[in-house]
């Protein structure tokens, strides 16, 4: 099953990894339909779209925004062995700060659902260890199988034991428990084969990555408490129904923030790799070239949306969703700026910039935080795609200001 004698080349690795990971974000879309379809009303939606957006500002607790840092270590500052025993540091300890926030934060009917998703949310962040080794290694094609087969059992058993009427929480452990086993049974394995995966528990070491990285972890936290802060005040403002329904829209819009970001990511290693070797013209032309794919992938989502976006909105949901069909297109948009804004802050982080992309997501942060109510007041739902637009096209620019200026640094140092 396992063969390590040979590498991938890089179009081999984006295909192995965009279709897994494609593959497993349709599969998450899927489990957001199927629990409007298992449910009576879009009140068990809301409460998972709640939850996801909870998981959101966990996650990057969890894994500290290290998996791009990982991946750029080609000088092996840290082991392995030591990246995988501060990911058991930080996705235990990163659950005490949300679980703070959850108290004071999420109603009472959403609890239990966001214990739940939490559970799914620290498995998924721990298996990040492992494909980053996957990735320096050159073999994604495992990083794909395992998305791939999470997605469909995820969305398989999700059906199940909804359709045998166990609420949402005892469903969501269920997938949880699989997904766990997955992590253990195969992508531990995997990534043995290239790596040493035994934890180097160092206390010493913990301390320094937390403190070193600190800035990329609250970099990310707040990229990931943009959309989550949105979306839990205008679902704690107007209810779990419309919060369900502007879910059941703008779900599937990850999809393209998905399909450009793996796309890039298997060439982070070499990015880092031409920053390392100050290759300037070829870490540039990446960075220009990515930028303008993932325009192109937006602009060409939005014509679809336009095209025939109501009529599958339509088939898959029936006609109570016809009322908040128009978000769609907004909700595309929407996510092409953050896409944008996420690369954006990948490459200042493989550049480690860490400074400027944690000025950058927290600027937006501070935007979404104070000028959302008024845009939902002004807008209705639609205010959460425009806030949204607004608090990441800020850090957007931020971000591409401090790329020209260091780009314009480096061809005058080399005119020089």
């Amino acid at each position: 099953m396992f063969r390590t004698n040979l590498t991938l080349s890089t179009k081999q690795n984006m295909l192995w990894n965009s279709i897994g990971c494609l593959i497993y974000q349709a599969c998450m879309w899927a489990m957001t339909i199927a629990v409007v379809i298992f449910s009576n009303d879009y009140e068990n939606s809301g409460r998972l779209a709640f939850a996801m957006a909870l998981g959101n500002i966990y996650y990057p607790l969890a894994t500290y925004n290290m998996r791009t840092i990982q991946v750029s270590d080609l000088t092996n500052e840290y082991s392995s062995g030591q990246y995988i025993a501060f990911r058991f540091f930080t996705v235990f300890a990163g659950v005490i700060p949300v679980l703070i926030y959850l108290f004071l934060t999420s109603p009472i009917t959403s609890f239990s659902t966001c214990l739940a998703w939490l559970l799914f949310k620290a498995d998924e962040a721990f298996c990040s260890v492992f494909y980053a080794i996957e990735q320096r290694a050159l073999r994604m094609d495992y990083i794909g199988i395992s998305q791939g087969v999470r997605g469909v059992i995820c969305i398989g058993l999700f059906i199940v034991l909804l359709s045998f009427g166990l609420t949402l929480p005892l469903a969501l452990i269920g997938i949880s428990i699989c997904c766990i086993l997955i992590t253990w049974l195969f992508d531990f394995r995997a990534a043995s084969q290239f790596e040493s995966v035994i934890p180097t528990i160092n206390l010493s070491t913990i301390g320094e990555l937390a403190v070193k990285f600190f800035p990329a972890v609250v970099t990310l936290v707040c990229y990931g408490s943009v959309v989550s802060i949105i979306r839990q005040k205008f679902g704690i403002a107007y209810g779990d129904a419309e919060l369900g329904k502007y879910a059941a829209i703008a779900t599937p819009t990850v999809l393209v923030q998905v399909a450009a970001s793996y796309l890039y990511n298997p060439l982070l290693v070499n990015a880092a790799k031409c920053w390392s070797e100050r290759d300037y013209r070829q870490f540039q032309q990446f960075v220009i070239r990515t930028l303008l794919a993932i325009c192109f992938i937006g602009a060409v989502a939005i014509l679809m949306s336009e095209l025939i976006g109501k009529s599958v909105l339509l088939l898959v949901y029936g006609s109570s969703i016809e009322s908040s069909v128009y978000l769609l297109s907004p909700a595309l948009f929407a996510t092409v700026v953050t896409t944008l804004f996420a690369f954006s802050f990948d490459i200042l982080t493989v550049m480690r910039h860490l400074n400027i992309a944690l000025i950058a997501n927290v600027c937006s942060l501070l935007v979404a935080f104070v000028g959302c109510g008024i845009l939902f007041v002004i807008y209705g739902a639609n205010g959460i795609n425009i806030a949204v637009v607004v608090s990441f096209g800020i850090g957007l620019l931020i971000c591409l200001i401090d790329l020209f200026v260091t780009f314009h640094k480096v061809k005058r140092t080399h005119d020089e």
